[in-house]
């Protein structure tokens, strides 16, 4: 089975390639200085060249503030690029699976929301994001969208990837608070992409750990878990602080994010773990 991963050097990405391998598949990555994807033809140049069975897309714009900052790439990189790469890919009979976002939605559910709740996003990013997961379904409805959120993993420069290592070097931590969602363990993450690309899934499915948390409580978690194993932990205080005093969190976030998993469990035949159980995956990875 040959797979390419486009995006291979972002945080899921690498896992990705990494969890592909473990499975035996024929791998190759791709990271963005290697493959301008907004680039005219690209995607028609590389599977040509490549000839793979799978496409991943992990590529993407991830930053509010960036994508706010400079909306055309944005919209090139989270939008169009993606549906180009599912029509050439719907073209030459390959699977073509696509990463999508919780922030999508607006936040004002009261329950985890379901892969078809009508999207509201709140920022640019969530707007070229949800235009892109339509985009993509238009112009290849064999496509998979996998939806995740608040993933974190080794190397991530993602807050909550870095927070067990802020765990061990200062007593206060300051975090935002008032967010609730889902979480997911880039590695968890990965197996349940390439699972349900197996199992021939269409449509969007949602692709985070079970259970819904803040990042204090992520936070808290992950110091009870450093501790239970004699690990040091300077934290003695760990502080929630509003979204909008967070320096470089000037762009709405949605409040309630959680997403559902049932539809995701009923097709892949298992549970998909809890994010504590994803937290400490991950902690002994990184020896914490």
């Amino acid at each position: 089975m040959k797979v390419l991963i486009i995006g291979a050097g972002g945080l899921t990405g690498r896992y990705l390639v990494r969890e592909a391998k473990r499975r035996g598949m024929e791998v190759t990555g791709l990271i963005h200085e290697e493959l301008d994807i907004t680039r005219a033809d690209a995607a028609k140049e590389i599977l040509a060249k490549w000839k793979p069975a799978w496409v991943i897309n992990a590529a993407s714009l991830t930053s509010l503030e960036k994508c706010e900052e400079d909306p055309a790439r944005s919209r090139k990189i989270n939008a169009e690029a993606p549906a180009e790469w599912a029509k050439e890919c719907g073209k030459a009979k390959i699977r073509f699976v696509h990463l999508g976002t919780d922030y999508i939605f607006d936040g004002k559910k009261s329950s985890a929301y379901l892969p078809h709740d009508l999207p509201g996003p709140l920022s640019r990013y969530g707007k070229d994001k949800a235009e892109g997961e339509k985009r993509v379904m238009k112009a290849n409805p064999q496509a998979l969208i996998v939806r995740l959120a608040w993933v974190f993993g080794h190397g991530g420069a993602t807050f909550m990837s870095k927070l067990p290592g802020i765990l061990t070097e200062k007593e206060v931590v300051e975090l935002a608070g008032g967010r609730t969602g889902s979480c997911t363990y880039a590695g968890e993450a990965a197996r349940i992409i390439l699972d349900l690309a197996a199992k021939g899934a269409n449509g969007i499915y949602h692709g985070v750990q079970a259970g819904q948390t803040t990042w204090k409580g992520f936070a808290e978690q992950a110091v009870e878990m450093m501790r239970a194993k004699g690990k040091k932990v300077a934290c003695r205080e760990i502080r929630e602080v509003p979204i909008e005093k967070m320096a470089g969190l000037k762009i709405s976030r949605p409040a309630f994010s959680p997403l559902d998993i049932t539809e995701t469990e009923k097709i892949l035949g298992r549970k998909i773990p809890a994010w504590e159980k994803g937290l400490a995956e991950y902690l002994d990875e990184i020896g914490l």
